[in-house]
């Protein structure tokens, strides 16, 4: 071979400098928080972190600074440069790479070892002894507990025990006083046997709080007529933590049931410093029905509830109360006989199986009301006024003695209060000490009648009818007039609250009802109607006549069979008594009548109605009525005096909502109400289901928050802290996701309420309340997670809501106590606390709309109060009949409301 052979032209040539374009590549470097993953080899020991940063469109992989082999980071380089060829997101290429099994030298990805990093310089410092590890678990809120199992057996006894079933630490009797701190909670179980939920008892492993030492309780007011031993008696029953949690009181008519439960109310006020000697809500039954009973008792505890397992739900929150149930026996009136006995099985059975829980219930002995209370807490006390033991002989002489008139022979009449004051009103009457009081008594009325003037007879027979107020009662036909009401008046035993006059003892009720003509309920209807007040247009003015006179109207006009046309004024419901007009329209409904729009409205309105005020009435009535009957709902509007005005409601037959949220992406334009185990989508125009839009099933478990991504994706918190995915089927991995999971494993205290807001195509921020009490804030692009210095709240925040204002944004937070707080963290602000009531917080909303943001917060008790940050105006209040269970704020200001059984859209007027 010679040396030509050797020679290359290309060794001649001059050389060309060109530049050549390299592969496209995510940047190596951002100065913003970066999502790492650990490489793992096959053994276990980690070699690297493969990181990424959206936001930056950066992503690389950092070895290990013990490690000298780069052929590893050679090849998780390669795949990066591959996956940004492809046109893939830093966080896009990672979720392809999960696949892949790598090589020897560079391990394989592990999903599930997620993490943040503040900056890539502390990810630089990782090394084999500072390998952070991820958490491979969801953490659980503070507090919360997996469900105990039911075995069938104790199925079967919460099912014969009304339907709940408590789980109660050993060594204690379940039948008896059980503190709080001792149960675990409650198996609710329906009809069928099979279990519904448990009920945590929240104050389950608590410190039991100190009873404060007798004396520094506030002082008991007298009690007269000789009733000191029955009423030491009660305190005691009170005070006794080994005393049964039911007492019946019982005693005959006039025997002064009633007269001792209001002094044992004034004696144990619920804000009493003594613990051991707390009423926390008397019942006063008379007229009442299950209904009515529910919604009032509910009330009077600061609790909202429509049915008795709704307000048996509210009780499990381990606060231990008395009730108080005075007149049972009165309940439902003439109108519904069977009310009582109605009353003690559906509602107060059930209450006797709450083990914090005290019932005191006024009921004579031999009514089926009694019986039912007596089969369902066999080892109850009874307190009979009836036993002379309870009343001392010589105080009940002594106050016999100051009743004037005619002198009482006070051992005829002991022990009953009612005796001694007819008979101060009947001339010469002798009574036999030895017989009943009962028997006594209707001896004692027939004298009584013997001896009333003919004259005043009609003005007593008048009340015969039933209880009226002294007005009513003169205005009444055929009673001779204000003079023949004068005199008669003192004749007859005063009422002892100084509110309705009537018949006293009963036994005189039936003396003076045997010895009157049938009740004319047409002729009384007329009467009654003709005394309402008119307007100067003719037209009666109901909100002068008050309520005590509408309500007598609405009880006789139902046996009068008219009872229709008046339930059928929306201006009566709002002015009438509301025990009337339940009474009213659950006769109606026992008589086959077909509910019509105001019958349903008032039933989903009741809570508010029971115990609100006319314009409250007025206010929920035309939220329910709104889209059903357009003109009973602007009658009521204009009732009601608010500033809002309700656009729809919506509701489902027997539907069950748990809550709603805004929908976005393909959704968008549409309210996502969950009901019944169904996301459904509502039309927010009309109220209506949208047209083009499937539902979706959900999952088993009733969700504690509904939210919606920007793309549409629905997320569900469970009370455990894990979000669930309704994913759509081309977003699975989507950076919102993944944000959500990362805050159920990074957050200490677990999270307890979630919500969102962001744009399609752009990162999302991310509000999280934690069961620490503390709120977070974080976007989706990597950016740092905000959290004030200190915990908010006291106990687990229950809802979050953000908004995005000209400032940057806000969040909102509710709590467990009861507190909302408002904090700009966009703008670097301090949270402010914006309102503070004693019942947990049920759901939060905030949003910029046109006129400036809208702040909505919804408590346990129903109340709903919606502020204007912006504006130095009052905040606007409204109960609807339920707790809301979350809030809607779109930017055109419309509310949605979703409560127990439906929803309500609101606008601000």
């Amino acid at each position: 071979m010679s040396d030509d052979d050797w020679i290359n032209e290309r060794l001649d040539t001059d050389l060309q400098f060109k530049v050549v374009g390299s592969a496209p590549r995510y940047a190596s470097t951002t100065d913003k928080p970066v999502e790492y993953y650990a490489a793992r080899a096959a053994d276990g020991l980690v070699l690297g972190y493969l990181w990424t940063c959206d936001a930056d469109d950066a992503a690389d992989f950092t070895r290990r600074p013990r490690f000298d082999d780069w052929n590893g980071a050679l090849f998780w380089t390669g795949e990066l440069i591959k996956a940004k060829a492809r046109g893939l997101t830093p966080s896009q290429a990672v979720q392809e790479l999960f696949a892949e099994p790598g090589t020897p030298l560079s391990g394989r990805l592990v999903p599930e070892s997620r993490a943040v990093a503040s900056s890539l310089a502390w990810l630089d410092t990782l090394d084999a002894d500072r390998i952070p590890v991820p958490r491979p678990d969801r953490i659980e809120p503070r507090g919360w507990r997996p469900d105990p199992p039911l075995d069938p057996g104790r199925s079967e006894r919460a099912r014969a025990a009304g339907g709940w079933l408590y789980r109660t630490d050993p060594g204690y009797d379940p039948a008896g006083r059980v503190p709080p701190q001792a149960v675990a909670g409650a198996w609710e179980v329906n009809s069928a046997g099979r279990a519904v939920r448990f009920w945590h008892n929240p104050e389950y492993g608590a410190a039991v709080a100190p009873v404060a030492p007798a004396g520094a309780g506030v002082p008991v007011p007298p009690l007269h007529a000789g009733r000191r031993p029955a009423g030491r008696a009660l305190l005691g029953w009170l005070e006794d933590p080994l005393a049964p949690r039911f007492c019946r009181l019982a005693g005959s008519s006039g025997s002064g049931r009633t007269h001792l439960l209001s002094w044992l109310a004034a004696a144990a006020p619920p804000d009493n410093p003594r613990a051991d000697r707390r009423v926390h809500a008397v019942l006063h039954a008379e007229g009442l029905t299950v209904r009515s009973a529910t919604w009032l008792l509910a009330a009077r505890l600061g609790l909202v509830a429509r049915t008795p397992a709704e307000l048996m739900a509210a009780l499990q929150d381990g606060v231990p109360r008395t009730v108080v149930v005075t007149d049972l026996d009165r309940a439902g009136d003439a109108l519904l006989p069977g009310a009582a006995e109605r009353i003690a099985v559906e509602l107060l059975t059930p209450l006797l199986q709450v083990p914090w829980l005290r019932l005191l219930v006024e009921s004579g002995s031999g009514t089926p009301a009694a019986a039912a209370l007596g089969t369902a807490a066999p080892a109850g006390a009874v307190l009979d006024l009836d036993d002379p033991r309870w009343t001392d002989p010589d105080r009940f002489a002594s106050w016999c003695a100051g009743l004037g008139g005619t002198p009482v022979a006070a051992g005829q009449v002991h022990p009953s209060p009612g005796l001694a004051r007819l008979a101060a009103r009947t001339p010469a009457a002798v009574l036999d000490p030895g017989k009943s009081p009962a028997d006594r008594a209707s001896a004692l009325a027939a004298v009584w009648w013997t001896a009333l003037p003919e004259e005043l007879r009609p003005a007593v027979r008048a009340l015969a009818a039933g209880p009226v107020t002294a007005e009513l009662w003169a205005a009444l036909p055929g009673v001779g007039g204000p003079d023949a009401v004068r005199r008669a008046a003192e004749l007859v035993p005063p009422p002892a609250d100084g509110g309705a006059w009537r018949l006293q003892p009963d036994e005189l009720a039936a003396r003076v009802a045997a010895e009157s003509p049938a009740v004319g309920h047409a002729g009384l209807v007329r009467s009654i109607a003709d005394g309402v007040p008119r307007l100067a247009t003719g037209r009666p003015d109901l909100a002068q006549a008050g309520p005590e006179r509408l309500g007598t109207l609405l009880r006789h006009a139902v046996p009068a069979g008219i009872a229709g046309q008046l339930l059928a004024d929306p201006e009566l419901l709002v002015h009438a008594d509301p025990a009337a007009v339940t009474a009213a329209f659950e006769q109606a409904e026992a008589a086959g009548d077909p509910p019509g729009a105001l019958a349903e409205a008032w039933q989903l309105a009741g809570p508010a109605c029971a115990a609100g005020t006319a314009a409250e009435r007025a206010a929920a009535l035309h939220a329910w009525l709104a889209g059903r009957d357009e003109e009973a709902a602007a009658r009521c509007a204009a009732l009601s005096g608010q500033t809002w005005t309700a656009r729809w409601s919506y509701r489902r037959d027997n539907g069950q909502v748990r809550g709603a949220a805004l929908g976005h992406g393909r959704y968008a334009g549409r309210l996502a109400v969950a009901v019944n185990g169904i996301l459904r989508h509502v039309d927010p125009a009309t109220g209506r289901d949208a047209a083009r839009t499937d539902p979706l099933r959900l999952p088993s478990f009733p969700p504690v928050a509904v939210l919606c991504g920007a793309d549409g994706s629905y997320y569900l918190l469970r009370t455990n802290g894990v979000v669930a995915e309704l994913p759509l089927y081309d977003s699975l991995g989507n950076s919102l996701s993944r944000a959500l999971d990362w805050a159920t494993r990074n957050f200490a205290d677990g999270v307890t309420a979630l919500a969102t807001r962001g744009e399609q195509d752009e990162p999302a921020l991310v509000a999280v309340g934690d069961g620490g009490g503390r709120l977070h804030c974080f976007g989706t692009d990597g950016g740092p997670v905000l959290s004030p210095d200190e915990p908010l709240h006291r106990g687990a925040v229950t809802a979050v809501g953000l908004a995005v204002s000209t400032d940057g944004g806000f969040a909102v937070s509710g709590g467990r106590d009861g507190r909302v707080w408002s904090w700009a963290h966009a703008a670097g602000r301090a949270p402010e606390l914006v309102d503070e009531r004693p019942c947990p917080v049920t759901a939060v909303a905030a949003a910029g709309t046109a006129r400036g943001p809208v702040t909505v917060a919804a408590w346990s008790d129903g109340l709903v109060r919606i502020r204007r940050p912006d504006t130095s105006g009052p905040a606007l209040d409204l109960r609807l009949g339920g707790p809301a269970r979350s809030v809607t704020v779109d930017p055109a200001g419309l509310v949605c409301l979703a409560l127990p059984k439906g929803v309500v859209a609101l606008s601000l007027d």
